[in-house]
């Protein structure tokens, strides 16, 4: 289709005033309406207008109470309005009546619609679209609403938006062969006859009378493009589809090109993402299994495959899934990156810590590939290897503040307080409802000899989270320091009573840093 074709809708009727016959009889207003539309009927539009506007005069004239009509049917005469200059082609005038009907009742579906048909007939299709989207907002199931936004979205070649209102048409009225012929067209027009084809076929199957409105599809010249150009345009509509997260939309198109092209890889590799999203583990790993090893998709679908495995809990055929990709591409990091993981998972925290050192190597600017790479030495006990890698991750990802605690937390065990407060002061900017950095900030001011700094942290938490013993029994030592003795000595009794209560609880600065793990990592 060409920008400069005119989108072409006929504006909807509807039927007569039902339920408000009480005014249709002995007044001037009932009379006035009943000749118009006898007129409308008869196709006399002028003489409908003059008897419609002469019903809209009476309404507002007659005292009578039988007169009296409501914003819904008042909207109804404009909307009738509309339609007889509409079918006499005076577009202007029938917008400004169709606009008189949708102020008049914003809820008339149809009022909408016919407003869009105008918009659409003045070549305003941004317009046109916004009136059919109301349409649906008061008529989600409206046939005609959908198939004039598929029309809409073909002539700006939007072929996702296209394609899902064209199908939602057919879903609205299955035996309706017009949204199918033009599917067919889009594709035709794409180069891709096969599906168009089928959506030609499907449209005569369902409709064996309809009469295309433009010459027959086999008699219009077909669209001579390259495989590559029209392969290109399965994945422009599978990409727009999985955007608007009509995922089975997708899939089908995926399927089409590969019934087509079997060796498109990059469609299985794609397939299959869509697949592990909606956990069908099985047919992804078949969709991954097609990429061949010299395709450029073939690492990363390696990589998909080893993770839909450690979801199946199988660690130890997910690593030897990478191990073996690893030996023909030696110097991809994120390979390495991923067997650390699963080398963690099957505890050889050693080998672990090997794979990360030469994710390092290989990815020199990832702080995930740092951060594992620190976590892994604190478990061997190198905590001032952990330190640099940690060091490193947070100038490589500043706004991580994640790595920000866990590196403050590593300095409070090293006894670096103020480098520890530092990092904390830096996460709270960002986080300051985060309870335990601030306690964490609260414990380096303390044991930086601060007590006044330190105790409207240990407050904030103990308002938060009253039970928060190690809070609690810092804050009665601050004040025991700045020599405010009854104050401090309450909250140590306060610590003293809970204390019982609870289990034993090591002091918090001798706990591992709160979001230092391999899951947290693959987060």
């Amino acid at each position: 289709m060409s920008a400069n074709d005119q989108l072409q809708f006929m504006p909807l009727d509807l039927d007569t005033f039902s339920g408000s016959e009480r005014f249709m009889t002995g007044t001037r207003l009932g009379a006035a309406f009943s000749q118009g539309m006898r007129s409308y009927l008869r196709a006399a539009y002028s003489e409908a207008i003059e008897h419609f506007q002469a019903a809209l005069i009476a309404a507002y004239v007659d005292g009578e109470e039988q007169a009296q009509i409501y914003e819904r049917e008042r909207a109804i005469i404009y909307l009738y309005i509309g339609n007889a200059l509409a079918f006499q082609d005076d577009w202007e005038d029938a917008l400004r009546e169709y606009l008189e009907a949708v102020q008049t009742d914003p809820q008339l579906a149809e009022a909408h619609y016919n407003l869009g048909v105008a918009f659409a007939a003045l070549s305003q299709t941004d317009r046109a679209i916004a009136a059919f989207k109301e349409t649906l907002e008061h008529n989600p199931s409206l046939y005609e609403a959908h198939f004039a936004l598929g029309r809409c979205y073909q002539r700006l070649d939007d072929a996702g938006r296209a394609y899902i209102h064209y199908n939602s048409a057919c879903n609205a009225r299955p035996q309706a062969a017009e949204p199918r012929y033009y599917m067919g067209l889009m594709h035709q027009s794409h180069g891709a006859h096969e599906l168009a084809q089928r959506c030609f076929a499907e449209a005569l199957r369902v409709e064996p009378t309809f009469v295309s409105p433009d010459p027959e599809p086999g008699d219009q010249p077909l669209i001579t493009r390259s495989e590559e150009e029209v392969a290109q345009w399965y994945y422009r509509l599978s990409h727009a589809l999985k955007q608007q997260c009509y995922e089975e939309e997708a899939e089908r198109i995926y399927r089409a090109l590969l019934q087509w092209r079997p060796q498109e890889y990059q469609a299985h590799y794609l397939l299959g993402n869509l697949l592990a999203r909606q956990r069908r583990w099985e047919e992804a790993l078949a969709e991954y299994a097609h990429v061949p090893v010299q395709h450029g998709a073939y690492v990363e679908a390696r990589l998909r495959m080893s993770a839909v495995l450690r979801l199946q809990q199988q660690p130890r055929q997910a690593y030897e899934l990478l191990f073996a990709c690893a030996r023909l591409y030696p110097d991809h990091g994120r390979l390495f990156l991923s067997m650390g993981k699963l080398l963690y998972d099957l505890n050889l925290p050693h080998q672990a810590l090997r794979a990360f050192e030469r994710a390092v190597q290989l990815l020199p600017n990832d702080p995930q590939a740092y951060y594992l790479l620190g976590f892994t030495s604190m478990v061997h006990g190198d905590e001032n290897r952990a330190l640099g890698a940690w060091r490193r991750a947070v100038e490589l990802a500043p706004d991580a503040h994640s790595l920000r605690y866990d590196l403050g937390y590593l300095y409070v065990r090293l006894g670096h307080y103020n480098r520890a407060a530092a990092e904390f002061e830096h996460l709270l900017k960002n986080w300051p409802d985060d309870l335990e950095a601030s306690y964490m900030l609260g414990l380096c001011y303390k044991e930086l000899l601060e007590p006044v700094r330190a105790i409207p942290l240990f407050e904030k938490v103990l308002r938060r989270n009253p039970r928060h013993t190690q809070a609690l029994y810092y804050l009665g030592a601050c004040y025991l320091q700045i020599g405010n003795t009854p104050l401090g000595k309450a909250y140590l009794r306060r610590y003293d009573h809970l204390a019982r209560q609870l289990p034993v609880v090591a002091p918090r600065a001798a706990k591992g840093a709160r979001r230092t793990g391999i899951t947290a990592a693959r987060s």
